[in-house]
């Protein structure tokens, strides 16, 4: 009953002139058009994640949700509209009157402002948008470009290092070879000395928001500091390190800060599109990090902001790679068959594996560390969701991964034995900050010790 009321104000308003009519139905008709879309293909739902997501995302990822079905879908429901319009220029007079026009805003406001009125029509198609939006709203938080600085007082090591953080994207831990997954996604990543944590949560379900709270002070108390505070890549530069952020994916408003802070900023495939089926691997940073290797400082912090298991998943690994099938053929979600998206998933699982793999066989000979964290991680068809950026346990379980050379291992033993005696443990990402800092030698009052992965 309130569904269909709140109809026929909106109905009330559309018909109430002309030229309200043209401008806003077709607009009403497009935005319907895609929320139902996707309701149908992939059972998602509008929600401030979603849409955060869809604002800030670069093009490219954005763009990998669209696919020839979501576009004729699209077109001919605008077609549609814009047909509806002309016949009611051409066709259909009515004498003009506010009066209409006043009482659907009136009444309509009235609506949306009375909770028992608003529970049954906030994810109802079209009134979610404006539920979506004004939350959104609430939650949107403006970067501070006047961020609080934390060097003060920090104590520096002497030791000269390489630490390598690797930003994963969308890894879950329970598709991982060496976590007893039951394909073996980690064939090279096995016979290496790597301590898993497979138990690590994620606040966040999605990049743009994950990334302020895994660079930063941030953690699930007070989430603000990822917009007030700077993040760790400060001070490391405050100890002299070269700092290299190697980018796979574009900056999004909400993480192009911290890019900022580093000595220097290198982006690859730019030109990738995601109307094509093309390859867009984290593969091709290897010239990058091979380049940052060289680069004479005696101290390093190498950040990786990689691809991994983004979808299209068919677009991050090889041929070579491809070997789970058969693959999904369509960005269609609900075309896919559960078999295809799992197999293509897990091939982008292999393709990290080998990736990982050559970032450590060039560091072997190095006094280094890797620490990996994936943002997040990712839904497989449980309860009919897929993807990420909503809320199940599957997104909020993200990967994480540590090695460390020969060389590293010997002068930290003690971090190496810790980090497997906690690898079984519960953590938050807000590990990430203090385990960082404590892996490079940096001390500050900030560090939170009983954080750390090493203690």
């Amino acid at each position: 009953m309130v569904v269909t009321i709140a109809l026929y104000f909106v109905s009330l308003l559309l018909a109430a002139d002309k030229y309200i009519f043209a401008i806003t139905f077709p607009a009403l008709a497009f935005i319907s058009a895609l929320l139902a879309w996707f309701r149908l293909t992939m059972n998602a739902t509008l929600t401030p994640m979603i849409l955060d997501a869809a604002l800030e995302n670069d093009f490219r990822t954005s763009g990998d949700m669209v696919s020839p079905g979501l576009l004729f879908f699209v077109a001919g429901t605008l077609s549609l509209s814009l047909a509806l319009v002309y016949y009611r220029y051409r066709h259909i007079t009515i004498r003009r009157s506010f009066y209409p026009a006043c009482i659907g805003i009136v009444f309509l406001f009235a609506i949306t402002r009375i909770n028992s009125f608003k529970r049954p029509i906030s994810e109802r198609i079209p009134f979610t948008l404006y539920y979506t939006f004004m939350k959104y709203r609430e939650e949107k938080q403006v970067i501070s470009e006047k961020r609080i600085d934390l060097t003060e007082g920090i104590h520096c090591g002497d030791e000269d290092v390489t630490v390598v953080f690797v930003l994963g994207e969308s890894l879950r831990p329970d598709h991982l070879g060496l976590n007893g997954y039951e394909r073996n996604t980690t064939p090279l990543l096995s016979e290496e000395d790597i301590i898993s944590f497979p138990y690590i949560y994620t606040e966040q379900t999605y990049t743009n928001r994950s990334l302020p709270h895994l660079l930063t002070r941030a953690d699930s108390a007070d989430f603000s500091r990822a917009y007030t505070e700077k993040s760790f890549v400060s001070m490391f530069k405050a100890c002299d390190f070269y700092t290299v952020w190697l980018a796979n994916q574009e900056a999004a408003d909400t993480y192009v800060y911290f890019m900022n802070e580093c000595d220097s900023l290198f982006h690859i495939n730019i030109e990738k599109s995601s109307y094509v089926f093309d390859k867009w691997v984290d593969g091709d940073l290897f010239p990058l990090f091979d380049n940052a290797l060289k680069v004479n400082r005696n101290k390093k912090l190498i950040l990786l902001h990689t691809i991994g298991s983004h979808w299209w998943y068919n677009s991050h690994f090889t041929d070579e790679f491809a070997c789970f099938q058969p693959l999904v053929k369509s960005k269609v979600i609900s075309s896919c068959t559960k078999e295809e998206m799992i197999n293509s998933y897990d091939n982008t699982v292999l393709y990290t594996d080998y990736f990982l793999h050559g970032l450590i066989d060039r560091l072997k000979d190095k006094n280094a560390i890797l620490i990996y964290q994936s943002d997040h991680g990712e839904a497989l068809g449980e309860e009919g969701v897929w993807l990420h950026a909503a809320e199940t346990p599957y997104t909020h379980r993200a990967a994480c991964m540590v090695w460390m050379s020969p060389v590293y291992k010997e002068n930290h033993f003690k971090f190496y034995e810790r980090a497997k005696d906690n690898s079984q443990k519960r953590f938050r990402t807000d590990y990430l900050f203090h385990s960082i800092l404590d892996a490079a030698g940096i001390g500050s009052e900030y560090l939170d010790e009983s954080l750390s992965i090493f203690r």
